[in-house]
């Protein structure tokens, strides 16, 4: 053994470079070594921040599950704040004028239309009701006017004409009527004796003293007197006919005369009303007082009866038409308070009040029955009538209003979260906790609840007391939250 450890001491290397001894092998590992580093100095780099980011994430995910365990113990609570409270229901619409006309011409024009000829007022003035605000041409009307006056004069001349003719005859045949009447009366003496021998002789047919007596007077008649029966009688039946056709002259006239005035009083008046009512509509009058909102037509265009000449808004009130679903439209009744909101206004909140509610759902009462929401729940019509007017509020804007179904003011409320059952399931209670961290509860009675809010009422309640809240979530179980 000391042998061989002589020997192994003894040992030498010689050559040409110099000699090599045991411990010399040990400086050449260190040396390939170092070169193994220089050749892969980034890949130790690499290795060392991987263990380094190993080691710190093993670090955290430690300190992450000791503040879980922690948190997990400690409550969520919030505190009694003391508060107005308001229940309310959202309704979403649009401001709309106190009044608004789309305003349209009964005017009849050409198939082409009638001529405007001119526009008084612009978009954004302000009219009185009754101001003449478009003018279309009125020329044919008045050439129609006085065509049927010249028409007129025409038809009553006529008229007069034919009165006046007949009015004529009357009297001629009056005035014969008086001459015959007075012939008769000078020659009744002569025609009674005559009759009166007629008679006689007609009495006694066989005595000749009477027939010589009949015809002796006859003769003296006719000569002397120029009276026969046969003429005075025809007389008589002439004036009876010249009366006869009076009367019927007379009718003639009272028949023209219904006629002139029939053609006065209704047909040509008729006809003058139809032409002034159209003449009328030559001129669009503002059907209330408020701004003009736009304006359908130009100077030198025609118009075509029945369309929109202009249109023009009553904005002395603003209302809010909105419309509210099925669910809450049983809540909302009208003389209910409104706090209104407009994109345009930005937070500023504008008083209001509901001044209609819908008795049918706007499907019910459409002719289109499926005018409801995708949903298929029905929609009613609210209108909240704004109180005052604001120079930024615009037709058309649009607007969010919260209305008031109750409120309450300066009452002790916590979040609802913070209410929890009994075990009776009829009453509630809190979790209040102390300063030392010690729970006692305490049973309420809710009252109003609002979006957040719900009021309560107890024995020992008082604003700033710390109470439990009951999370459905409680604290985070995901490490990276606390790792990052």
């Amino acid at each position: 053994m000391f042998g061989m450890k002589k020997k192994e001491a003894a040992t030498v290397e010689t050559g040409s470079y110099g000699s090599t001894t045991k411990g010399g092998k040990g400086s050449g590992f260190l040396k390939k070594l170092g070169g193994f580093f220089k050749k892969h100095v980034k890949l130790i780099v690499v290795l060392a921040v991987i263990v380094g980011v190993v080691l710190f994430v093993r670090h955290r995910a430690a300190q992450a599950k000791k503040l879980i365990e922690e948190q997990a113990n400690q409550p969520v609570t919030t505190q009694i704040e003391q508060q107005d409270l308001q229940k309310t229901v959202s309704v979403t619409g649009n401001l709309t004028a106190k009044e608004t006309a789309k305003v349209t011409s009964t005017i009849g024009g050409s198939v082409t239309g009638i001529k405007v000829e001119k526009i008084n007022y612009e978009v954004g003035d302000y009219v009185e009701a009754g101001t003449v605000v478009v003018e279309f041409d009125g020329d044919d009307y008045d050439r129609k006017i006085n065509e049927l006056n010249a028409q007129y004069n025409i038809n009553s001349v006529e008229t007069t004409y034919s009165i006046a003719d007949l009015q004529q005859k009357i009297a001629d045949a009056q005035r014969k009527i008086d001459e015959d009447n007075e012939w008769l009366q000078d020659k009744e003496i002569y025609y009674k004796n005559l009759k009166d021998a007629q008679e006689d002789y007609l009495n006694h047919p066989y005595d000749e003293e009477k027939k010589k007596r009949f015809e002796s007077e006859s003769s003296a008649c006719a000569t002397m007197h120029n009276v026969t029966i046969d003429g005075y009688e025809a007389k008589q039946d002439e004036v009876k006919t010249l009366q006869e056709q009076i009367v019927s002259y007379q009718n003639s006239i009272e028949l023209a005369q219904l006629k002139q005035q029939f053609a006065e009083n209704y047909t040509q008046a008729d006809e003058k009303d139809k032409v002034y009512e159209s003449k009328s509509a030559t001129t669009v009058e503002a059907p209330i007082s408020g701004y003009i909102l736009t304006m359908n037509v130009e100077e030198g265009n025609n118009y075509a009866q029945g369309n929109v000449v202009f249109t023009i808004a009553d904005t002395s009130e603003f209302v809010v038409e909105a419309t509210v679903n099925e669910y809450d439209i049983a809540n909302i009744k009208e003389g209910l308070p409104a706090k209104v909101k407009f994109e345009a206004t930005g937070d500023e909140t504008f008083d209001g009040e509901v001044t209609f509610a819908s008795l049918a759902s706007e499907g019910s009462i459409s002719s289109n029955s499926q005018n409801s929401s995708s949903s298929g729940v029905a929609s009613y019509k609210v209108k909240i009538k704004m109180d005052g007017v604001d120079d930024r509020m615009r037709v058309g804007m649009t607007a969010k209003a919260s209305v008031v179904m109750d409120s309450v003011k300066n009452v002790l409320c916590v979040p609802y979260d913070c209410i929890q059952r009994n075990e009776d399931d009829e009453s509630y209670f809190i979790t209040t906790i102390d300063k030392k961290g010690n729970k006692k509860n305490i049973t309420v009675t809710k009252g109003l609840e609002s979006d957040y809010y719900v009021e309560i009422k107890g024995k020992g309640l008082k604003k700033g007391m710390t109470v439990e809240e009951i999370t459905s979530d409680g604290p985070s179980t995901d490490i990276m939250d606390y790792m990052m």
